[in-house]
């Protein structure tokens, strides 16, 4: 029983760790100019996300955080 557990543990950390590799890859590849925000330039080529832009950016700097970016996926996407 115990084994179970600890397998169980291992297996959910390692889940978590690639949700959070996958959102991070995300960012990193919609970032193109690698200043570690995202902009409306940035989302042009991807409508379904710019449609959105409002509501991820939670401080309104007019500019998505890796942590607005990782807030807003994982409440309406996972």
């Amino acid at each position: 029983m115990k084994n179970i557990m600890v397998f169980c543990s291992l297996l959910v950390g390692f889940s978590f760790n690639a949700l959070a590799l996958d959102v991070k890859q995300r960012f990193d590849h919609l970032d193109k100019n690698k200043d570690g925000f995202l902009t409306q330039a940035e989302l042009e080529p991807q409508p379904q996300l710019l449609n959105s832009y409002s509501n991820w950016d939670k401080d309104r700097d007019n500019r998505i955080s890796l942590l607005e970016f990782k807030q807003f996926l994982t409440k309406n996407l996972y």
